[in-house]
């Protein structure tokens, strides 16, 4: 059973160079991603290690890895929430854990107490990771919609995946502290590794493939061209002056005769550097304009505010600002009331 380690490691490294090599996701946030996997392939080699050679002094960065993987994937998400999405100084902080879990283990200490060292920071991410992962949390609004939406599912599955990982360093404190020994420790890393292997084996085949939780990776970066987004910047800053965008009879064709550019560039330059087509790039200012009456005017009635910010009947109204904002324009406006 603990083949499933040593299968699980290789397709974690491979996962590991996949994603540093790849695109998708803000550069820093994808490497440490990408760390995160090398992290988690060294730590099933070192398991393998511990069957071996249990005095092997490689074991002692176990426990350091085990509280760093977790901190990992939890700046991998921070960083893409942000608006520059890089490292900030003080997230120098998150080597606190590591070189705290780290003097515990040469420390002269029960086995236990290095146990809680490594349980207690890896509780702390998961509670962080999971209360951003909380419905209608809105962190991943600096990426583009499909970026943000796919993030938004990913980081369930980091939350998933942290409590299958503590649940397991759980239940094998408990076995290792226990006279009578119910699970043998082998079976249950090979378990381990089978589960890890299985995931891993997925996560690969459907980035291949570009479907699945990491599509993203190779499939939704786009090689922006630097002419669209001078064009695109011009195109905006027309259309916010004039007010074009509350014209519910403004096409394609009437734009970019109104601009001066031929339509096919239009829609290039809004597919390329805003990911939508031309019809999703005019609602999100119409949607703008119409967030902006429901908070300004509050007698104003839904169906006034539809027609005042451009459109021209309830279902796409409706189905446009929940694409949007992630709900309806009524429940919107009732939360900006409990607000007030």
């Amino acid at each position: 059973m603990n083949a499933f380690l040593y299968v699980s490691a290789g397709l974690a490294m491979v996962l590991a160079v996949y994603l540093a090599t790849g695109t998708g996701l803000p550069r820093t946030s994808r490497r440490l991603l990408s760390a995160g996997m090398l992290t988690l392939a060294l730590l099933n080699l070192l398991t393998l290690l511990a069957f071996g050679d249990p005095q092997n002094p490689a074991l002692a960065a176990r426990p350091a890895l085990a509280v760093a993987l977790p901190a990992l994937l939890y700046l991998h998400l921070a960083t893409a929430m942000r608006a520059r999405q890089a490292l900030q100084p003080l997230d120098v902080i998150h080597i606190v854990g590591p070189l705290a879990v780290t003097a515990v283990r040469l420390m002269p200490l029960p086995g236990p107490w290095l146990d809680l060292a490594i349980l207690l920071p890896s509780l702390c991410y998961l509670g962080l990771i999971a209360w951003g992962a909380r419905p209608g949390d809105k962190g991943f609004t600096s990426l583009r919609p499909p970026l943000g939406s796919l993030l938004d599912r990913w980081r369930r599955l980091v939350v998933l995946f942290l409590v299958f990982v503590l649940s397991f360093d759980i239940l094998l404190m408990f076995d290792m502290g226990s006279e009578v020994e119910t699970l043998p420790q082998a079976w249950m890393f090979g378990v381990a590794g089978l589960l890890l292997t299985l995931g891993f084996a997925y996560l690969l085949v459907a980035s291949l493939h570009r479907t699945g939780p990491l599509m993203w990776a190779s499939s939704h970066q786009r090689h922006q061209n630097p002419a669209h987004e001078t064009l695109i910047a011009r195109l905006e800053k027309q259309l916010v002056a004039s007010n074009a965008f509350l014209d519910p009879n403004l096409t394609l064709q009437r734009f970019a005769r109104k601009v001066g550019v031929p339509p096919r560039e239009v829609s290039a330059a809004i597919n390329d550097c805003r990911n939508h087509n031309y019809n999703q790039w005019l609602n999100t200012f119409r949607i703008k304009e119409a967030q902006r009456r429901l908070r300004e005017n509050p007698g104003q009635s839904i169906t006034e505010v539809m027609y005042a910010s451009g459109f021209q009947n309830k279902s796409t109204f409706n189905a446009a600002f929940s694409a949007v904002c992630g709900e309806s324009p009524s429940a919107w406006r009732r939360r900006l009331d409990d607000r007030a």
